[in-house]
């Protein structure tokens, strides 16, 4: 009677442990992002890309319900977390403001690397602390948080001759085509992924370094899962932390890289 009634003990610590460290619902999480492909996009009515198939894995691991994708422009994406519509957002820059309604997963998902964008035959060299850069016009993503910085504090200080906001990486390469830029900032993955994929090569290239004549990465900047506090337990986020470095440790997150044909740095 005494070893049953320990076991009983037993069996509601341990439920009570999954329950804390488990989501508010138990219904398939809501994920908000924006269509960013290799990492996130819809293909034939199914969620696709390196970070979809990352976070899945990441959740499928942690015994929840699974997972819903919902595709949005990105300060919609945003909102619909910070208001409470969503669970959680993903390959989300990390600043102070986010962190008064959501919890951050520690462990990146994705570290982006942005590099300028200029046309195919323009001999624009910018350098690293932009001080030549204030008769070059520049596209920018809206809404993005482009981290900390001599890039960052170039935009702060209107280093450019003026700043375009851009919605997508179509309407940045139409700026920069249709000569209302002179170049554009864009993650360097999804931006070359877009122009092989409408045959933009000729048109369309990366500002060089004027030291070593490699592409000029202005920011390297990690982005992250976000889920909202009024939806899931701090608990559950640092669960899927450890799982997330699991993942990491056991090999399995870079394969989804080289599944799409990418690799991670």
């Amino acid at each position: 009677m005494r070893l049953l009634l320990i076991k009983n003990v037993k069996a509601l610590i341990l439920l009570g442990a999954a329950v804390i460290a488990g989501p508010l619902t138990s219904a398939p999480f809501q994920a908000s992002t924006l269509h960013y492909p290799p990492y996130q996009y819809m293909e034939a009515g199914q969620a696709k890309g390196i970070a979809i198939e990352i976070i899945s894995d990441a959740i499928k691991r942690s015994q929840a319900e699974g997972i819903d994708f919902t595709f949005y422009p990105w300060r919609r994406a945003v909102n619909s977390i910070e208001f409470g519509n969503s669970d959680m957002l993903f390959n989300a820059g990390k600043n102070q403001a986010r962190q008064e309604w959501g919890y951050y997963v520690d462990s990146p998902l994705i570290v982006q690397h942005y590099v300028l964008f200029k046309r195919k035959y323009s001999d624009i060299q910018i350098n690293p602390n932009f001080d030549n850069a204030k008769q070059i016009p520049i596209a920018i993503r809206t809404g993005y948080l482009y981290g900390t910085g001599m890039f960052r504090n170039a935009l702060d200080e209107n280093r450019f001759s003026f700043i375009v906001e851009s919605e997508t990486t179509m309407q940045s390469i139409e700026l920069l085509l249709n000569k209302r830029v002179d170049i554009f900032v864009g993650d360097y993955l999804p931006v070359m992924h877009y122009i092989k994929e409408k045959g933009l090569e000729h048109q369309v290239d990366i500002v060089k370094s004027a030291q070593n004549k490699e592409n000029q990465i202005v920011l390297e900047w990690p982005t992250y899962i976000i889920f909202s506090k009024k939806k899931v337990t701090k608990q559950y986020v640092d669960r899927i932390n450890v799982i997330l470095d699991e993942m990491k440790f056991d090999g399995s997150y870079y394969s989804y890289f080289k599944k799409y044909k990418v690799e991670a740095k």
